[in-house]
């Protein structure tokens, strides 16, 4: 995640992500600028950064595993 510098912008990529169909759960960490996100089955990256296309925030995508 790039942009966040506080609690509210926590909060507010959290609700954006949650937002999105399919997304289960969604964890932000401020200090390592990260977000996990958990999903009822796989949801296409676009679709979370859609989310976040109004905002300062968006993401770098990072490979798990």
């Amino acid at each position: 995640m790039e942009g966040m510098s506080c609690n509210g912008c926590r909060g507010h990529v959290e609700k954006s992500l949650l937002n999105v169909t399919g997304v289960a759960d969604v964890s932000v960490d401020l200090e390592d600028a990260e977000a996990t996100v958990e999903s009822q089955y796989e949801v296409p990256l676009n679709n979370l950064q859609e989310a976040l296309q109004d905002s300062q925030y968006s993401i770098k995508p990072q490979k798990v595993g």
